[in-house]
């Protein structure tokens, strides 16, 4: 049963759609045609994107606070550069690459025999306090927007403030989220705090999203979801994007961490109600280690091998693998 044939998979990757949520390939190489010719330095890229069936990937405007000597208007020239160089990325790929802003124009990039560039900015700090940021990313075409990073900011509060039970969104952070949702634009909760994320859920009218999250009933960290946060993404209609960083998968030594622990969260989502709700977020590129079975975006077909080998019906595992997005993604 585990000598599962490779064709099966790709063939499910073919028909699924295949969606990864979150990398950080263009905030840690910014040499765009590397991409688009292929760059083993990185865990992804578009030859590689077509090889597994990925047909759309998440692509995060990251700037680690420490970069641009923590001066908050570099900060906002670091995340403009990354933007440029998914754009010429997409316009250097033969149309191989496209940019997609909602599920229609994914599936039509998919019959044109494109792949997905969907843009998502990482923590806000990088806006520096500018709401009409908010207007240009939107115009140019970034749909996800992720409040906090590791740090908190002008808008929220993170996930690793020690005061993330007590303080949540800021004024200017309220604000910010309802433009956002009236915009259309899809809030993601992945390193928010607690508290910014009940006050948040309070306001939004679009489904919430977790880009790259796993659940704290199976590891503890302060990065993980509650039960309780989980149960109200899936009321919400929401979607959660499995990490694959081993530390929040599993408390065993990451030498010892798979795919299968994967998996783990992924059933451990379902088992709450969330059949429709659970999603892939690798964070590829992001991360530095990943499990021992998933050496790069190729890896993503031991993840369906191993759903398939737990029983995993053709309808759900084609929802987990991007299905379930895609409802998301309006």
């Amino acid at each position: 049963m585990r000598d599962i044939n490779i064709d099966r998979i790709l063939s499910l990757h073919t028909k699924a759609p295949l969606v990864d949520l979150h990398a950080d390939t263009f905030s840690m190489s910014k040499d765009s045609p590397r991409f688009v010719e292929g760059s083993f330095e990185t865990k992804l890229d578009l030859p590689r994107m077509f090889e597994v069936g990925l047909w759309a990937e998440a692509f995060s405007l990251f700037v680690y606070p420490k970069w641009g000597d923590e001066i908050p208007e570099k900060w906002r020239e670091i995340a403009h550069k990354q933007l440029i160089g998914i754009e010429s990325a997409i316009a250097s790929s033969g149309g191989k690459l496209r940019l997609a802003r909602n599920s229609t124009e994914l599936l039509e990039n998919r019959n044109n025999g494109a792949v997905s560039a969907i843009i998502e900015v990482e923590g806000l700090h990088s806006l520096c306090g500018n709401l009409e940021d908010i207007n240009m990313l939107f115009n140019r075409g970034v749909r996800i927007f992720t409040l906090t990073w590791n740090n908190s900011n002008d808008w929220a509060t993170s996930c690793m403030d020690p005061s993330a039970n007590s303080k949540g969104l800021t004024a200017l952070g309220e604000e910010a989220v309802r433009k956002i949702d009236a915009l259309g634009g899809l809030i993601d909760f992945s390193h928010s705090g607690e508290k910014t994320f009940w006050e948040t859920m309070s306001i939004i009218r679009k489904p919430p999203i977790c880009t790259h999250s796993c659940c704290m009933s199976l590891q503890t960290s302060p990065r993980n979801l509650t039960d309780e946060q989980i149960c109200a993404i899936i009321d919400k209609q929401g979607i959660i994007g499995v990490n694959f960083y081993p530390g929040f998968l599993s408390p065993k030594d990451k030498s010892e961490v798979t795919s299968a622990d994967i998996v783990d969260h992924i059933e451990h989502i379902v088992s709450l109600g969330g059949e429709e709700n659970v999603g892939l977020g690798s964070d590829f590129d992001g991360v530095s280690y990943l499990p021992t079975d998933i050496s790069d975006c190729h890896g993503l077909v031991n993840i369906t091998r191993e759903m398939i080998i737990r029983g995993f019906d053709e309808e759900t595992l084609l929802r987990v693998l991007g299905g379930n997005f895609l409802r998301v993604f309006q």
